[in-house]
Protein backbone atom coordinates (compact mmCIF):
# COMPACT_ATOMS: atom_id res chain seq x y z
CA UNK A 1 0.00 0.00 0.00
CA UNK A 2 2.82 2.50 0.71
CA UNK A 3 4.28 2.07 -2.83
CA UNK A 4 0.96 2.44 -4.16
CA UNK A 5 0.36 5.84 -2.19
CA UNK A 6 3.76 7.59 -4.00
CA UNK A 7 1.76 7.15 -7.21
CA UNK A 8 0.07 10.13 -6.96
CA UNK A 9 2.47 12.30 -6.54
CA UNK A 10 3.68 10.96 -9.96
CA UNK A 11 0.59 11.87 -11.21
CA UNK A 12 1.06 15.58 -10.52
CA UNK A 13 4.53 15.28 -12.44
CA UNK A 14 2.94 13.71 -15.79
CA UNK A 15 0.45 16.60 -16.17
CA UNK A 16 3.32 19.29 -16.56
CA UNK A 17 4.28 17.04 -19.58
CA UNK A 18 4.55 19.42 -22.53
CA UNK A 19 3.22 18.50 -26.34
CA UNK A 20 6.71 18.64 -28.87
CA UNK A 21 5.81 17.85 -32.36
CA UNK A 22 3.87 14.67 -32.73
CA UNK A 23 5.66 12.98 -29.84
CA UNK A 24 2.81 11.72 -27.72
CA UNK A 25 2.00 13.54 -24.75
CA UNK A 26 -0.77 14.21 -22.05
CA UNK A 27 -2.05 16.71 -25.15
CA UNK A 28 -3.08 13.20 -27.06
CA UNK A 29 -3.44 10.71 -24.89
CA UNK A 30 -4.67 10.01 -21.46
CA UNK A 31 -3.42 8.51 -18.04
CA UNK A 32 -6.02 5.35 -17.47
CA UNK A 33 -3.95 2.84 -15.31
CA UNK A 34 -0.95 2.93 -12.67
CA UNK A 35 0.73 -0.21 -11.94
CA UNK A 36 3.26 -1.09 -8.91
CA UNK A 37 5.60 -4.03 -8.92
CA UNK A 38 7.92 -5.47 -6.56
CA UNK A 39 10.74 -5.63 -8.77
CA UNK A 40 10.75 -5.06 -12.84
CA UNK A 41 10.99 -8.84 -13.34
CA UNK A 42 7.56 -9.38 -11.90
CA UNK A 43 4.73 -10.32 -14.83
CA UNK A 44 1.58 -9.51 -12.29
CA UNK A 45 1.32 -6.14 -10.14
CA UNK A 46 1.02 -5.68 -6.58
CA UNK A 47 -1.66 -3.36 -6.95
CA UNK A 48 -2.75 -0.76 -9.37
CA UNK A 49 -4.82 2.53 -9.89
CA UNK A 50 -7.44 2.93 -12.19
CA UNK A 51 -7.94 6.37 -13.64
CA UNK A 52 -11.81 7.41 -15.07
CA UNK A 53 -12.91 10.45 -16.74
CA UNK A 54 -15.59 12.73 -17.92
CA UNK A 55 -16.26 13.65 -21.64
CA UNK A 56 -14.24 16.74 -20.92
CA UNK A 57 -11.38 14.73 -20.12
CA UNK A 58 -11.11 15.77 -16.21
CA UNK A 59 -10.08 12.81 -13.98
CA UNK A 60 -13.47 11.78 -12.38
CA UNK A 61 -12.57 8.99 -10.12
CA UNK A 62 -9.48 6.71 -9.38
CA UNK A 63 -9.35 3.59 -7.76
CA UNK A 64 -6.46 1.75 -6.17
CA UNK A 65 -6.48 -1.84 -6.04
CA UNK A 66 -4.54 -4.55 -4.24
CA UNK A 67 -3.99 -7.16 -7.04
CA UNK A 68 -5.62 -9.21 -8.52
CA UNK A 69 -9.06 -7.32 -7.54
CA UNK A 70 -9.13 -5.86 -3.82
CA UNK A 71 -10.59 -2.52 -3.98
CA UNK A 72 -9.25 -0.31 -0.83
CA UNK A 73 -9.51 2.94 -1.64
CA UNK A 74 -11.19 5.77 -4.48
CA UNK A 75 -11.37 8.84 -4.64
CA UNK A 76 -14.23 11.01 -6.13
CA UNK A 77 -14.22 14.67 -7.71
CA UNK A 78 -16.88 16.59 -8.87
CA UNK A 79 -16.24 19.79 -11.24
CA UNK A 80 -18.28 22.90 -12.14
CA UNK A 81 -17.52 24.18 -15.98
CA UNK A 82 -14.37 22.07 -15.94
CA UNK A 83 -13.08 23.96 -12.83
CA UNK A 84 -12.53 21.08 -9.43
CA UNK A 85 -14.93 21.86 -6.79
CA UNK A 86 -15.03 18.68 -5.12
CA UNK A 87 -13.10 15.72 -3.88
CA UNK A 88 -14.48 12.89 -1.85
CA UNK A 89 -11.89 9.92 -0.57
CA UNK A 90 -13.77 6.66 0.69
CA UNK A 91 -11.77 4.19 2.43
CA UNK A 92 -12.16 1.59 5.40
CA UNK A 93 -13.25 -1.55 5.44
CA UNK A 94 -12.66 -3.56 2.04
CA UNK A 95 -16.27 -4.53 0.89
CA UNK A 96 -17.52 -1.84 2.52
CA UNK A 97 -15.80 1.49 1.90
CA UNK A 98 -17.28 4.53 3.38
CA UNK A 99 -16.93 8.44 2.99
CA UNK A 100 -14.01 9.16 5.41
CA UNK A 101 -13.33 12.97 4.30
CA UNK A 102 -13.79 15.06 1.76
CA UNK A 103 -12.67 18.73 0.63
CA UNK A 104 -14.00 21.77 -0.83
CA UNK A 105 -12.03 24.15 -3.03
CA UNK A 106 -12.93 27.96 -4.03
CA UNK A 107 -11.55 30.54 -6.67
CA UNK A 108 -10.77 33.99 -7.46
CA UNK A 109 -9.41 35.14 -10.93
CA UNK A 110 -9.51 31.45 -11.97
CA UNK A 111 -7.02 30.88 -9.07
CA UNK A 112 -7.39 28.23 -6.02
CA UNK A 113 -7.94 30.55 -3.08
CA UNK A 114 -9.08 28.12 -0.53
CA UNK A 115 -9.46 24.69 0.20
CA UNK A 116 -11.27 23.30 3.14
CA UNK A 117 -11.18 19.65 4.50
CA UNK A 118 -13.94 17.88 5.88
CA UNK A 119 -14.41 14.81 7.78
CA UNK A 120 -17.43 12.78 6.89
CA UNK A 121 -19.96 13.69 9.49
CA UNK A 122 -19.52 17.43 7.89
CA UNK A 123 -17.11 18.90 10.54
CA UNK A 124 -14.25 21.29 9.21
CA UNK A 125 -11.29 20.12 10.33
CA UNK A 126 -8.69 22.88 8.82
CA UNK A 127 -8.76 25.26 5.93
CA UNK A 128 -5.54 26.05 3.75
CA UNK A 129 -5.59 29.63 2.37
CA UNK A 130 -3.72 30.65 -1.05
CA UNK A 131 -3.17 34.43 -1.88
CA UNK A 132 -2.05 35.76 -4.78
CA UNK A 133 -0.42 38.78 -6.20
CA UNK A 134 -1.07 38.63 -10.08
CA UNK A 135 0.38 34.99 -10.57
CA UNK A 136 2.62 34.62 -7.60
CA UNK A 137 1.42 32.94 -5.16
CA UNK A 138 2.72 34.88 -1.99
CA UNK A 139 1.48 33.09 0.88
CA UNK A 140 -0.28 29.55 1.97
CA UNK A 141 -1.54 28.09 5.09
CA UNK A 142 -3.79 26.29 7.25
CA UNK A 143 -6.08 27.40 9.69
CA UNK A 144 -8.53 26.05 12.61
CA UNK A 145 -9.84 27.41 15.50
CA UNK A 146 -7.71 24.66 17.79
CA UNK A 147 -4.37 25.76 16.13
CA UNK A 148 -5.27 28.60 14.66
CA UNK A 149 -3.05 29.64 11.74
CA UNK A 150 -0.23 27.32 11.02
CA UNK A 151 1.96 25.63 8.49
CA UNK A 152 2.19 29.04 6.73
CA UNK A 153 4.48 29.37 3.68
CA UNK A 154 5.57 32.97 2.23
CA UNK A 155 7.17 33.27 -1.19
CA UNK A 156 9.23 36.18 -2.16
CA UNK A 157 10.16 36.66 -5.86
CA UNK A 158 12.53 38.93 -8.15
CA UNK A 159 11.57 41.40 -11.37
CA UNK A 160 11.73 38.59 -13.80
CA UNK A 161 9.02 36.67 -10.78
CA UNK A 162 11.21 34.06 -10.13
CA UNK A 163 10.96 32.59 -6.86
CA UNK A 164 14.00 33.84 -4.19
CA UNK A 165 12.82 33.30 -1.10
CA UNK A 166 10.71 30.42 0.40
CA UNK A 167 10.05 30.47 4.63
CA UNK A 168 8.19 28.29 6.34
CA UNK A 169 6.04 28.83 10.10
CA UNK A 170 5.03 26.02 11.44
CA UNK A 171 2.97 26.67 14.94
CA UNK A 172 2.77 30.30 16.87
CA UNK A 173 4.07 31.77 13.28
CA UNK A 174 7.43 31.10 14.29
CA UNK A 175 9.99 31.26 11.67
CA UNK A 176 10.85 26.86 11.00
CA UNK A 177 13.52 27.70 8.07
CA UNK A 178 13.98 29.37 4.63
CA UNK A 179 15.35 28.55 1.71
CA UNK A 180 17.21 31.25 -1.14
CA UNK A 181 17.48 30.47 -4.64
CA UNK A 182 19.89 31.69 -7.22
CA UNK A 183 19.76 32.22 -10.65
CA UNK A 184 21.87 32.69 -13.96
CA UNK A 185 21.23 35.26 -16.79
CA UNK A 186 19.53 32.25 -19.02
CA UNK A 187 16.95 32.64 -15.79
CA UNK A 188 18.18 28.97 -15.43
CA UNK A 189 18.54 27.75 -11.35
CA UNK A 190 22.06 27.50 -10.12
CA UNK A 191 22.19 27.30 -6.26
CA UNK A 192 19.58 26.43 -3.34
CA UNK A 193 20.59 27.40 0.12
CA UNK A 194 18.74 26.04 2.71
CA UNK A 195 18.77 27.43 6.18
CA UNK A 196 17.16 26.37 9.81
CA UNK A 197 15.17 28.35 11.94
CA UNK A 198 18.36 30.51 13.12
CA UNK A 199 19.61 31.10 9.93
CA UNK A 200 22.11 28.71 9.87
CA UNK A 201 22.98 27.26 6.33
CA UNK A 202 22.23 23.68 6.57
CA UNK A 203 22.65 22.70 2.78
CA UNK A 204 23.47 23.96 -0.55
CA UNK A 205 22.48 22.42 -4.02
CA UNK A 206 24.33 23.81 -7.22
CA UNK A 207 23.09 22.65 -10.33
CA UNK A 208 25.97 22.40 -13.01
CA UNK A 209 24.28 22.90 -17.15
CA UNK A 210 25.79 21.72 -20.29
CA UNK A 211 26.24 25.51 -22.82
CA UNK A 212 22.80 26.49 -23.41
CA UNK A 213 20.80 23.58 -22.18
CA UNK A 214 17.75 24.03 -19.10
CA UNK A 215 18.36 20.97 -17.76
CA UNK A 216 21.32 20.11 -14.99
CA UNK A 217 23.01 17.42 -16.01
CA UNK A 218 24.85 17.70 -12.46
CA UNK A 219 23.74 18.62 -9.00
CA UNK A 220 26.27 19.02 -6.06
CA UNK A 221 25.61 19.13 -2.49
CA UNK A 222 27.51 20.54 0.28
CA UNK A 223 26.88 20.84 3.96
CA UNK A 224 26.72 23.12 6.85
CA UNK A 225 30.67 23.83 6.41
CA UNK A 226 30.51 23.66 2.52
CA UNK A 227 31.85 20.19 2.16
CA UNK A 228 30.87 18.74 -0.79
CA UNK A 229 28.90 15.69 0.37
CA UNK A 230 27.56 14.17 -2.66
CA UNK A 231 27.29 14.59 -6.14
CA UNK A 232 24.64 13.64 -8.45
CA UNK A 233 24.60 12.99 -12.17
CA UNK A 234 21.54 13.28 -14.47
CA UNK A 235 21.00 11.70 -17.87
CA UNK A 236 18.57 12.71 -20.06
CA UNK A 237 17.50 11.27 -23.89
CA UNK A 238 16.53 13.82 -26.70
CA UNK A 239 13.41 15.28 -25.48
CA UNK A 240 15.01 15.99 -22.26
CA UNK A 241 13.26 13.40 -20.18
CA UNK A 242 15.19 12.60 -17.37
CA UNK A 243 15.67 8.99 -17.53
CA UNK A 244 18.66 8.44 -15.00
CA UNK A 245 19.95 9.72 -12.08
CA UNK A 246 22.93 8.60 -10.10
CA UNK A 247 25.87 9.76 -7.61
CA UNK A 248 28.61 9.06 -6.70
CA UNK A 249 29.67 7.81 -3.39
CA UNK A 250 32.87 8.53 -1.02
CA UNK A 251 34.32 5.69 -2.28
CA UNK A 252 34.27 6.62 -5.75
CA UNK A 253 31.46 4.39 -6.31
CA UNK A 254 28.68 5.00 -8.72
CA UNK A 255 25.02 4.32 -7.78
CA UNK A 256 21.54 4.77 -8.83
CA UNK A 257 18.97 6.67 -7.26
CA UNK A 258 16.06 6.07 -10.42
CA UNK A 259 15.70 5.14 -14.08
CA UNK A 260 12.76 6.63 -15.99
CA UNK A 261 11.65 5.04 -19.63
CA UNK A 262 9.34 7.31 -21.59
CA UNK A 263 7.40 7.10 -24.91
CA UNK A 264 7.46 10.73 -26.65
CA UNK A 265 6.34 12.75 -22.96
CA UNK A 266 5.00 10.02 -21.76
CA UNK A 267 6.31 8.22 -18.42
CA UNK A 268 5.66 4.26 -19.12
CA UNK A 269 8.63 2.96 -16.20
CA UNK A 270 10.05 4.27 -13.35
CA UNK A 271 12.49 2.41 -11.11
CA UNK A 272 12.96 3.96 -7.72
CA UNK A 273 16.22 2.56 -5.97
CA UNK A 274 16.53 2.33 -2.30
CA UNK A 275 20.33 3.27 -0.79
CA UNK A 276 19.20 1.75 2.61
CA UNK A 277 18.78 -1.51 0.81
CA UNK A 278 22.24 -1.36 -0.65
CA UNK A 279 20.43 0.30 -3.65
CA UNK A 280 18.08 -2.51 -4.80
CA UNK A 281 14.75 -1.69 -6.85
CA UNK A 282 12.44 -0.11 -4.09
CA UNK A 283 9.81 0.09 -6.22
CA UNK A 284 8.43 -0.36 -9.74
CA UNK A 285 5.87 1.95 -11.50
CA UNK A 286 4.33 1.02 -14.98
CA UNK A 287 1.94 3.58 -16.87
CA UNK A 288 -0.82 2.88 -19.44
CA UNK A 289 -2.75 5.71 -21.49
CA UNK A 290 -5.47 5.24 -23.82
CA UNK A 291 -5.35 7.88 -27.14
CA UNK A 292 -7.53 10.51 -27.36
Amino acid sequence: MKRNILLFSLILTLSCCEKINDYPSLDNFRLTNILNFSNSTDSEPVGFVNLEYDGNGNLIKESLYDFPNTLYTFREYDYKNNVLTEKRIYDGQVGNLKLGTYRKYEYENEKLVKEELYTADGTLKYTTHYQFIGDNLMTTYKENNELGIHHQYKYTYNDLNLLILEESFMYDQLLDGFTKYYYDNSKRLTKTEIYDSKGTKIQTEENNYEGSKNVPYEVLYYDTDGTLTQTRKLLYDNLDNCTETTFVDGQGGTHTFFKKKYNGKLLIEHIQYDPSWGFAEWYVTRYEYSKI
